[in-house]
């Protein structure tokens, strides 16, 4: 028995979270177009490994501080039972759902935030690990809570959850689209590489890992 790390945008979903919850906001009139244009920034420079992800975290933070948790989650539950949910890859969910026939723990590994990676995993009845912003008195701090779960820091929270089961990573399977999730692809003893991005393509080639593509 072993443990599969799924990441979630654009490998268990078919599009970036991100970019769907912003087209949601735009549609709905909750969001103004610079607001738009700095998180289209922010995707395409994720698209392109170029992203600084503890600056756009910390300028993310510094947006929300403040901002009621309670309204944000309610928004983001209505959201992804309207539209966020139908992103799920079926090719995914077969993989995701094979792992556990065969008794594997399963766990989403994301660098978006709970509120959008949450309704994903309890829709799936799976435990996750994202980049959890931090709340007190229902009240958005402006602090994130613990390490962001994004490149080394994915790796770092694997390794906890895989020690707290007594599994090492060399028993564990991760799969992923992106170039930046590198650290916890080169700790599992199963990379495999989901719709990958150029430089994550090149980088599986160049080791023998499995390409495989679930949309």
């Amino acid at each position: 028995m072993g443990i599969a790390f799924f990441d979630m945008d654009k490998t268990l979903l078919s599009k970036s979270s991100s970019s769907l919850y912003v087209r949601y906001l735009w549609r709905h009139r909750l969001i103004s177009l610079s607001e738009v244009l700095e998180v289209m920034l922010v995707t395409a420079q994720y698209s392109l490994n170029m992203l600084n992800f503890p600056v756009a975290m910390a300028r993310l933070s510094r947006r929300v501080q403040g901002g009621d948790a309670t309204v944000t989650k309610a928004l983001c539950d209505r959201w992804a039972e309207e539209e966020l949910l139908s992103y799920i890859a079926p090719r995914a969910l077969a993989r995701l759902r094979d792992h556990q026939a065969r008794g594997d723990h399963v766990v989403l590994l994301s660098a978006s935030t709970q509120f959008a990676v949450e309704p994903v995993a309890r829709h799936l009845g799976i435990p996750f690990r994202c980049t959890e912003l931090e709340v007190s008195g229902g009240k958005f701090t402006g602090g994130v809570v613990g390490e962001p779960c994004y490149g080394e820091g994915k790796r770092i929270w694997a390794e906890r959850i895989a020690s707290e089961r007594g599994v090492p990573l060399s028993a564990c399977t991760f799969y992923t689209d992106s170039y930046s999730d590198r650290p916890l692809l080169d700790a599992v003893g199963h990379p495999v590489v989901v719709n990958p991005d150029r430089a994550l393509r090149r980088y599986a080639r160049q080791r023998g890992w499995p390409i495989e593509y679930f949309y």
